[in-house]
């Protein structure tokens, strides 16, 4: 039976083809959208495992708090003071500026954060500036002025701008306040988070926020030396604050990563509803073809049965044409599927569409569940045939 309910799934070669072509195409958009949110969950996860200590320490009064760029300064000694705590392993005073992506676009639909570093105190630090990431210009330097670095997916991000490239030019700020800054080089992380990023030092992102003084800086990086002290020096550095004319707000990198996370969420489950909509267009493929295939073949179902065959194996036999369809156009929608991931990761310049062993296993899953329910109903009604009525139609 077996052998027979397989030669008869390619009887009809067109309609099978058909049937095939539409689970493939089903299964491929599954696995390039399931794909792309396995690559987001495995980047979010890296981000998370390599922020996990970090502290942001930004004024109180912030307007929007650690989101955005606060115009209210803090005494940059602050970061002085707070090298003394117990369990810091690294301070990164920094002036942080807005860019609307309507000025320049460097990929996020709002814009993006331009960062000044104190270079003379992080130039030979591990941060994403330092000479040893840069890929292809030169690096900032301790007498660099209106000179900025632009991450690797930054700068593909902006589609081959100039503004974007090494020697690009960009024009920050308003009015007489208006500043041109120029690309010296492009660095990479390998971080998506920082490669997204650009830099710059420190005086010259203040002169881009007028209400922050010359010693002031509106955001500090904290590092603590493990994760299990993060909490301790967040609450050490916020009481050591509390009572100055300036005092400060802490958010730890999983509070600065939940609202990114309820993203994702949400992200992740409208990524499962297109897919399921997609697995199920490829269910009623199977369903038309098989259905179409019974309907033609029910003089061949009567003679079967007064052969002998008895309702669960002519159910059986229609079932497994259904599910071999459904196998067979799983696989090919899954390799379709990979190709248009590989694409989507050129496009980018980053590697966002990852297939895993969960994702072949769902899409396999998939496609046998679309055979067998595609198949389920053709197959009751090929059982229900009268052998008698059939052989009285010869």
């Amino acid at each position: 039976m077996f052998g027979f309910s397989i030669r008869n799934a390619f009887r009809r070669k067109g309609i099978a083809f058909f049937a095939i072509l539409g689970t493939a195409l089903g299964c491929a958009l599954m696995t390039v959208l399931l794909s792309i949110s396995d690559g987001m969950d495995q980047t979010m996860s890296e981000m998370m495992d390599e922020l996990a200590a970090t502290i942001a320490v930004y004024p109180k009064e912030a307007p929007l708090g650690f989101m955005m760029p606060s115009p209210i300064g803090l005494p940059i000694s602050y970061a002085d003071e707070i090298e003394t705590i117990e369990n810091v392993d690294r301070v990164s005073p920094q002036v942080t500026y807005f860019i609307p992506t309507e000025d320049y676009a460097f990929g996020d639909p709002m814009g993006t954060i331009l960062t000044g570093l104190d270079l003379e105190r992080e130039i030979e630090e591990d941060n994403p500036a330092a000479p040893g990431n840069i890929i292809k210009g030169e690096p900032l330097t301790t007498v660099s002025e209106n000179e900025v670095l632009i991450g690797t997916l930054a700068s593909l991000a902006a589609g081959g701008e100039d503004y974007a490239k090494v020697g690009g030019t960009m024009e920050l700020g308003s009015g007489k306040d208006t500043i041109t800054l120029t690309v010296v080089g492009i660095f990479e992380t390998g971080n998506t988070m920082y490669d997204y990023s650009i830099y710059t030092d420190i005086d010259t992102a203040r002169s881009l926020v007028p209400t922050i003084d010359a010693d002031e800086v509106n955001f500090i990086g904290v590092t603590a030396t493990s994760t299990k002290y993060v909490s301790g020096v967040a609450e050490e550095i916020g009481a050591m604050f509390e009572n100055r004319d300036v005092p400060v707000s802490t958010t730890v990198a999983k509070e600065m990563l939940e609202s990114f996370t309820e993203m994702m969420d949400t992200m992740r489950g409208f990524l499962w509803i297109i897919s399921l909509v997609a697995a199920i267009a490829g269910g009623i493929s199977i369903f038309i073809v098989m259905l179409i295939s019974v309907i033609e073949r029910t003089k061949e179902f009567g003679i079967l049965k007064a052969s002998g065959w008895s309702n669960r194996n002519i159910i059986g036999s229609v079932v497994l044409q259904s599910i071999t369809i459904g196998i067979i156009g799983a696989a090919t929608g899954l390799a379709i599927g990979y190709a248009a991931g590989q694409g989507v990761d050129r496009y980018l310049g980053v590697e966002i569409a990852i297939i895993t062993v969960r994702l072949v296993a769902i899409v396999g899953i998939f496609g046998i569940v679309m055979g067998l329910v595609g198949g389920l109903y053709p197959a009751l009604r090929a059982a229900r045939v009268s052998p008698i009525e059939s052989l009285r139609a010869l």
